[in-house]
């Protein structure tokens, strides 16, 4: 790899900016920019000082592009990023890594055979009080980990593109969209999976196409339980995570510990730009990044079982290869 990693842009809506902001911070470069609209994927490129933008994919994957970052709708990640690997360039997605453990599992195959990084946006692993959190946990400072309750709730009646009330495209919102961050910070914090999983969800209010309540409770493998419950319909907000242990408590915000009545203040920091960079870095190293798609593999078993287990109404056991 060259000292900047080359980079195309996929997509360029909102969720695009983010990326955008930490290329310039980074050893990297903005070389092209691709979204179906030619007018967004032009101003994108021209806000960035780059004169190559396109309508297709299969466009932007010249020789000058090292790896792409995939912001697309969610039902499009796993063509966008199979193509892109099938043309040798690592790959950078936005959460969720896709709406189906198959589709999962198609990404994994073609990064593998055609040895490129497949990363997954999985920004809360980047963030300070998250990082600190799962350093004091391997430090033993919980004792056993036995419990764990994660928590959103809002009352936002906002959706940025219309896609996202298609449940077919979007995979969920509650589930797959705001899901995949939440499963994943439980499984991550312990570098553990969920081997069974009951969850329940509700469709209350119109405006969202989709489940609105939703309740996962899961069984993983070091032994703990997990309950992730989440609302669209609360005026009072939190997003926050219990945990107990053997030996002592841990409350986690977006910017605090609490280990046992202790409070540990801890700025979010850049997390987009840090998960940028660990994506580069993991590429010019020659190993696996943090939230790697065979690692991310596990929110997607998880998001799977959910799914199953709502249309069901019954306990889902992962370690069994056919539950899909």
């Amino acid at each position: 790899m060259e000292s900047e990693l080359r980079i195309a842009v996929i997509g360029c809506g909102g969720v695009a900016r983010g990326h955008l902001r930490a290329i310039k911070n980074l050893p990297a470069k903005l070389v092209a920019t691709v979204d179906i609209d030619e007018n967004r994927a032009r101003k994108y490129a021209e806000e960035h000082g780059v004169n190559r933008y396109h309508t297709k994919i299969d466009d932007a994957l010249t020789d000058d592009v090292d790896a792409v970052i995939i912001c697309l709708p969610h039902y499009l990640h796993v063509e966008a990023a199979v193509t892109a690997a099938e043309s040798r360039k690592h790959i950078l997605t936005e959460k969720p890594m896709a709406i189906s453990l198959k589709g999962a599992d198609d990404m994994i195959a073609a990064a593998q055979k055609n040895n490129v990084c497949l990363m997954v946006g999985q920004v809360l692993r980047f963030r300070g009080a998250n990082i600190k959190a799962k350093q004091l946990i391997k430090e033993g400072k919980i004792g056993e980990p036995l419990n764990m309750i994660r928590r959103r709730f809002g009352n936002s009646l906002e959706f940025r593109s219309e896609w996202a009330r298609d449940p077919a495209k979007a995979g969920g919102w509650v589930l797959y969209g705001y899901g995949s961050h939440e499963v994943d910070m439980m499984l991550w914090l312990f570098d553990t999976h969920a081997t069974k999983v009951y969850a329940q969800a509700r469709m209350n209010n119109p405006y969202w196409n989709d489940y609105d309540e939703l309740s996962i409770q899961m069984e993983l493998a070091n032994g703990m339980m997990g309950t992730l419950t989440h609302s669209l319909n609360s005026v009072s907000g939190a997003w926050d995570t219990f945990i107990m242990g053997s030996e002592a408590s841990m409350y986690i915000t977006n910017e605090q510990i609490v280990l046992n009545g202790d409070k540990i203040n801890i700025p979010m920091g850049p997390a987009t730009e840090l998960q940028l960079k660990a994506f580069i870095e993991a590429i010019r190293d020659g190993r696996e990044p943090e939230a790697a798609g065979t690692n991310v593999r596990k929110t997607m078993q998880a998001l799977e079982a959910a799914k199953i287990s709502i249309a069901k109404g019954q306990i889902v056991n992962t370690t069994d290869d056919d539950f899909r």
